[in-house]
């Protein structure tokens, strides 16, 4: 493969491409339309991209309507509170997509997010076609490759459900193209601006693609430029390199130094490598080969999204014959291999963390230029070539087939019948009495059509596809309008009279598989919020609080229904939904306020009858209020977190130093440690350090030692030191062969039992034995809680579980017993402390004092918070706005130290009397990355105008 920057005509290419692209796009996009479905992932989509764009578009028109109000720093509707860049930069700021958003008007922008969805698949072709465009391929042929470049697995599902994934695929050519004018020693200048580019789109997507350009770099250097160069063209090539890095470095700083502090100080940060694998399970290993033309696969284990056009595989067969020949090619598809095979390096494309193998992205140029090598020279292959593609054939379809017998994959069908119709026509293109009667181009309109069935098989609803997973047309608007069913149009305005919202712990599902994770385009505040980048102090207070809800990406949940934690948080309502789960765990003090009319089932059946509540409490704590008592941090690292949580109405927890100038606190009486025995549903008494669960239906009843005697209370279980051994393999089927033959249900002719031993060896290899995953559920009359290991295989929801706080709900009277399920079959130990928290009178009146002793006339702005407070006596001035230490405080016009308070939230000291306090936010990292991009644009003009002289300089010589 020749790379060229010599000019040539191809005729028609972009226009040829547009048409190819249209007709699949009907397909692929059509599915959606015809079945009822729009663009809008309910995950992503609905929670996260598509808001986030509207609010978006609605700061910078603002900000151009009047940039003298500055920009938005910090924004107080992303959940608790957050960094505005923090969200907004993995998203929308460095996406120029995004900006196409501000020719829609308000009402149409949904249409337009899904527009752009299409146009961004379309642009990834044309980076392709440009690419392309420097070898030695016809217009057909390089839109045969743009057709597997854009239709393959990793983007029919990331396309739409993670849009901006679809930019390095743009990326990725140019820097190509960019790269080899460096090593031919052409301008430099273009691959400063995509780099550039490449660096403010997207961090993450920065850093793959960093590593792709220094593998391409290191593979074309090996395997052609190394006999071309000179020891002096090495020097200046790598100098050039140098300077194009730093210089894209600089220009890029505005965004990159604020992102990388952002992604240092989030929840994100310290994760286990490689989510400790070293080997992938064995069904990894197992499906891969399938994964290369499975294009209808959703299946992405550990992310390794291949699913190419089935001519894909004939094209990777062509390369390994043809190795001498496209040595690039075949190192990018060697290397490719090794990383599938290995933990370690999904991990090391993954920042450092989770094995996520989205790395594989950069697969799919190598790919489409393979294809695009094979259609060259279909018609002129080697006897050699078509016999390694029959011998090749017919092991991969052996091979399929028998992986069948374990993943029984109907969608593998089609990629395999198209498997047959392509070497059907490379056989009859190379046989000279049949080559003549084929059609033009028959190998293209083949192509076509297959990725047109995947396509369908992808997304079509009938089977489960993913047109499954997108909200119905319209649905989006109706979310918006009736997420709370009306009964949020009444309530005040947050801006003026501060609370929060939360609904009740996985109750409050709206249909078509939508979870309420963010309530973006509200008036209201939730605690719950779902982001890529979440504030790390979050994911602290979630940790110290042994919350059982926590996730990176989620921090808090609805904190597992928690009455304190709610209280503290500022929760003043709560919504909830009478017919889904936990709907009677409603936290203590939360009185019904308002409801919706019910909708009754026309079936009579009242578990189907419709209705949503709200529930309003008076002991919602204040944003910002003073705390006269202090709790030593390392005092409460000596209380259990039911303590830790009781503790924040009666003191504010701040470090060892500052903790001696104040009074201090007990709550001893507040949380009582209640007595239990742990009997199995088998009528043994279990102990907790050595629980062996032989039996899948064996659960285990926590008898509570006198209940009656501790009166109400919420009632908390901590866990702590939890460990899960699972059975062996062999003993796992040795036990589940039992069951089956002393299962006398079935009946006495329905024994099957060399049928079940399959069917076990199956579960438990494509379960990826070992499985260390489990879970801990809790279930009373009020609800269900459970905490949860993940497999490892759950990427950035990965999290090692070891102890955790779960909320049973608040009980006037405390219940004799309760059930504990522990989920699978294993050894489990753990120690288990069960207290009961006494909220009452007591409590109400300390949450009243905190309430008189709240900062007043507050005041929200773009980047802080500000107020009036009196203080009786010196005291700390606590609130629930998460720390940052972007944050800087003046009390009375001066300037004081702001400190973090209750392990996570911003705070500062007062002395007594009256004073007024100003909180505001900068974003760190701002000023000096402005500046280093100042510098990086003056590079940049100075490089370009030495480029210009020295043209210039040489045409006068010429």
């Amino acid at each position: 493969m020749n790379f060229s920057f010599e000019k040539k005509q191809l005729k028609h290419l972009y226009l040829t491409y547009t048409l190819a692209f249209l007709l699949v796009s009907f397909f692929v996009y059509g599915t959606y339309l015809i079945t009822g479905y729009a663009l809008i992932w309910h995950l992503d989509g609905a929670n996260q991209h598509l808001p986030l764009l509207e609010q978006y578009r609605e700061l910078v028109l603002n900000f151009f309507k009047d940039p003298s109000q500055g920009i938005t720093q910090w924004a107080w509707n992303f959940g608790l509170g957050s960094d505005a860049f923090q969200v907004y930069s993995y998203y929308n700021i460095g996406d120029i997509f995004t900006y196409i958003a501000l020719l829609f008007p308000k009402s149409q922008l949904a249409l337009a997010f899904q527009l752009t969805i299409i146009l961004r698949l379309y642009c990834a072709g044309l980076a392709f076609c440009y690419l392309a465009k420097h070898f030695d391929f016809g217009r057909w042929t390089i839109v045969a490759g743009a057709l597997v470049y854009l239709f393959n697995a990793f983007l029919l599902y990331s396309n739409v459900a993670q849009p901006f994934f679809t930019t390095p695929f743009i990326l990725f050519p140019l820097i190509i193209v960019a790269l080899e004018a460096v090593l031919q020693k052409h301008s430099y200048l273009p691959l400063i601006l995509v780099f550039t580019w490449m660096l403010i789109s997207s961090f993450y997507f920065a850093y793959v693609l960093g590593i792709g350009a220094m593998l391409y770099l290191v593979l074309r250097f090996w395997t052609h430029y190394r006999r071309l160069y000179q020891p002096k063209d090495i020097f200046r090539v790598i100098f050039n390199l140098g300077l194009v890095t730093l210089t894209s470095l600089l220009c890029a700083s505005i965004m990159l130094i604020p992102e990388i502090l952002a992604v240092k100080n989030s929840t994100r940060s310290g994760g286990a490598f490689a989510n400790g694998l070293t080997f992938y399970p064995p069904y990894y290993y197992l499906a891969l080969p399938s994964q290369l033309i499975n294009g209808a696969n959703r299946d992405f284990y550990f992310w390794s999204a291949l699913g190419f056009a089935s001519l894909a595989f004939f094209a990777l067969v062509y390369i390994v014959c043809e190795r001498k020949k496209y040595p690039l090619l075949f190192g990018s598809f060697l290397l490719s291999f090794i990383m599938l095979l290995f933990p370690f390096f999904g991990a090391v494309f993954n920042g450092m963390l989770a094995p996520s193998n989205r790395w594989t992205l950069l697969t799919c140029l190598p790919m489409a230029l393979a294809v695009c090598c094979l259609i060259k020279n279909s018609h002129k292959l080697t006897q050699k070539s078509l016999k390694s593609f029959t011998y090749s054939l017919l092991i991969y379809v052996a091979y399929i087939g028998v992986t069948y017998l374990f993943q029984n994959d109907e969608k593998l069908f089609i990629p395999v019948v198209f498997l047959f119709i392509f070497w059907s026509i490379l056989i009859a293109s190379n046989m000279p009495k049949i080559r003549s009667k084929l059609p033009a181009h028959l190998l293209l309109w083949a192509l076509i059509a297959n990725v047109c069935f995947n396509a369908i098989y992808f997304e079509a609803p009938y089977n489960g596809g993913y047109a499954t997973e997108m909200l119905p047309a319209g649905a989006y608007k109706t979310l918006k309008n009736e997420r709370f069913f009306g009964l949020d149009k009444a309530l005040p305005d947050p801006q003026t009279d501060f609370y929060r919202i939360s609904t009740l712990s996985k109750n409050y599902e709206l249909g078509s598989d939508y979870h309420l994770y963010n309530v973006l385009g509200s008036k209201l505040y939730s605690i719950n919020s779902y982001y890529s980048l979440q504030t790390k102090s979050l994911g602290d207070f979630s940790n110290v609080m042994q919350n059982s809800q926590y996730e990176a990406n989620i921090p808090l949940g609805q904190v597992s229904d928690r009455t304190v934690l709610n209280n503290f948080l500022g929760v003043r309502y709560l919504f909830a939904l009478p017919n889904q789960p936990n709907a009677n765990k409603i936290p203590y003090g939360y009185e019904l306020a308002k409801t919706t009319q019910k909708l009754t089932d026309p079936n009579g059946n009242s578990k189907k009858d419709q209705q949503t509540l709200l529930y309003q409490t008076k002991n919602a704590f204040p944003l910002l209020y003073l705390q006269s008592k202090a709790i030593a941090t390392s005092t409460a690292d000596k209380l259990n977190p039911t303590q830790r949580e009781r503790a924040l109405a009666l003191g504010v927890v701040v470090d060892d130093k500052l903790a001696k100038n104040y009074p201090t606190t007990t709550i001893t009486s507040e949380v009582v440690e209640v007595p239990y025995r742990l009997i199995s549903s088998r009528g043994t008494v279990i102990s907790h350090q050595d629980l062996v669960k032989q039996d899948s239906d064996e659960t285990y009843q926590i008898i509570l030692e006198e209940p009656e005697k501790y009166g109400a209370g919420e009632l908390h279980f901590d866990f702590s030191q939890i460990k899960y051994t699972p059975f062996t393999f062999s003993e796992q089927l040795a036990l589940e062969k039992r069951k089956q033959i002393n299962d006398l249900t079935q009946g006495i002719l329905a024994k099957n039992e060399l049928l079940s031993s399959y069917k076990y060896f199956r579960y438990h290899i494509l379960q990826g034995l070992p499985d260390n995953s489990f879970s801990l559920s809790v279930t009373s009359d009020l609800g269900q809680e459970k905490l949860f290991q993940p497999k490892q295989n759950a990427l950035s929801f990965y999290k090692t579980v070891t102890q955790g706080t779960l909320n049973s709900g608040y009980f006037k009277e405390l219940p004799a017993s309760l059930t504990l399920t522990p989920s699978k079959l294993g050894t489990y130990s753990f120690k288990l402390k069960i207290y009961v928290e006494k909220l009452g009178t007591s409590y109400d009146k300390q949450v009243q004092q905190l309430q008189k002793q709240a900062l007043q006339d507050v005041k929200l702005t773009k980047n802080g918070v500000s107020g009036n407070i009196t203080a009786t006596k010196k005291g700390i001035l606590t609130s629930s706005i998460p720390y940052s230490k972007g944050w800087e405080v003046t009390v009375d016009g001066k300037k004081r130290t702001v400190i973090k308070t209750n392990h996570a939230f911003i705070g500062t000291t007062l002395t007594k009397g009256k004073h007024h306090v100003i909180f505001t936010y900068h974003l760190p990292g701002l000023k000096i990355g402005a500046l280093l991009s100042a510098l990086g644009l003056l590079l940049y003009a100075s490089l370009g105008l030495f480029a210009f002289l020295k043209n210039k300089k040489a045409t006068k010589t010429v």
